[in-house]
């Protein structure tokens, strides 16, 4: 035997009584074109969000004595606070529609801003244009703290809501900020090497006196916004960012900043055009585009041309490195080895005790001490050529 299936209009999917309820057949049919056309949106978009708000906003006047919340949960499938959601959007947000589907800002966060003041507003599109999206953590932040530029006491009142929502506020703001100082300076690098590269001749002391310090910073905001803190077991007590996986862009935006930082590994003179123009500034570029997914510009980002002139880069923490010093070049066997690290032992011991606590450098009474005593060379054999007899 064979089934036929048939296949029910989506608005037949959920049961509502209009006659319970005393509406009557004009009605009726409004309120189920409405219901059809929230039906066949189907798919949340930015666009298909102000439509259904705009459905659900007259299903919502032609039942404004209350029965709203009913009909939208039993025939629409919809919860009364998800229906209110999406009208708050239609009526708050339409004025700035177009801007909002231009940037594909998502429901979820279209929902929080349609509390926002007109300042908030404004100011949240004004981020999305600039960072290329406005998540839920960014409209957050942005009503937690206000406008942009408000006086210092309202913009603390951020750090004084706590739980995990305060925290994600905080990260929120700092993600937001930390963001746009970087994108600040690191333009303003790129800026400062255009200029260089428009005159005839790079002067590399000037260039180094404009970029140098802020591409420390630039560097240090990069690894306080992408990279986490882990332990320095070498070393004990310390912390440290961990670093950018190998051979990947950021960790090449990260060593070119680097190099950027220290006048001192920068390339000579007759090839400083050639790096400026070929590799740091496509590579800064490829760090502050705003498409989704940027092209690397270079041919492998595991061939960095910038890489700096020491064994290992220098934490934030001072100027030690980490890599272990290398021995003495006559330091050649265990022995000599041994002597020289009890004398580093001895002389940080007597340093941290004040003196207190001493090795000794003295040998046991029973253990003869021998005196190293490097091997003669072979005497040369040096021939003197009598002077020749003056000639007369």
């Amino acid at each position: 035997m064979r089934t036929k299936t048939i296949k029910l209009p989506a608005t037949a999917a959920f049961s509502y009584s209009y006659e319970e309820e005393g509406i009557g057949h004009t009605m009726r049919e409004q309120l189920e074109t409405s219901a059809a056309n929230i039906f066949d949106l189907g798919r949340r978009t930015t666009e298909q969000t102000f439509e259904l708000g705009d459905h659900l906003a007259r299903a919502a006047d032609l039942l404004a004595d209350g029965r709203f919340d009913k009909w939208v949960k039993m025939r629409c499938g919809l919860s009364a606070r998800s229906g209110r959601n999406y009208m708050a959007v239609f009526r708050n947000l339409g004025h700035v529609r177009d801007e909002l589907v231009d940037l594909s800002v998502g429901a979820t966060a279209l929902f929080h801003l349609s509390s926002a003041t007109t300042d908030q507003i404004k100011a949240a599109i004004a981020f999305a244009e600039e960072n290329g999206r406005l998540q839920v953590a960014d409209v957050k932040a942005l009503l937690v703290s206000g406008e942009e530029g408000d006086d210092k006491p309202e913009k603390d009142d951020a750090y004084h809501v706590g739980g995990v929502g305060g925290l994600k506020a905080l990260i929120a703001i700092k993600s937001r900020e930390g963001l746009k100082a970087f994108v600040t300076h690191v333009a303003a690098i790129c800026q400062a090497i255009e200029a260089a590269l428009a005159k005839s001749r790079v002067i590399k002391e000037a260039l180094a006196k404009e970029i140098q310090d802020i591409a420390r910073v630039a560097r240090q905001e990069l690894e306080s916004l992408a990279l986490f803190i882990e332990p320095e077991l070498d070393w004990g007590r310390n912390t440290r960012p961990t670093k950018f996986p190998k051979k990947t862009g950021w960790a090449e935006v990260n060593d070119t900043l680097y190099t950027l930082g220290g006048v001192d590994s920068w390339p000579k003179s007759k090839e400083m055009r050639d790096w400026l123009a070929l590799h740091v500034l496509p590579v800064l570029g490829w760090a502050l585009s705003k498409e989704r997914a940027p092209e690397w510009p270079l041919a492998a980002p595991d061939a960095p041309t910038s890489e700096p002139a020491v064994l290992e880069e220098a934490d934030s923490h001072g100027d030690r490195q980490d890599a272990e010093p290398a021995m003495p070049d006559e330091v050649s066997n265990d022995a000599d080895v041994s002597d020289a690290a009890i004398e580093r032992f001895g002389a940080a011991l007597e340093e941290a005790t004040g003196g207190f606590l001493t090795v000794s450098r003295e040998a046991p009474r029973s253990r003869k001490q021998f005196v190293k005593v490097p091997p003669l060379a072979d005497d040369a054999v040096v021939e003197i050529e009598p002077a020749s007899a003056a000639t007369p």
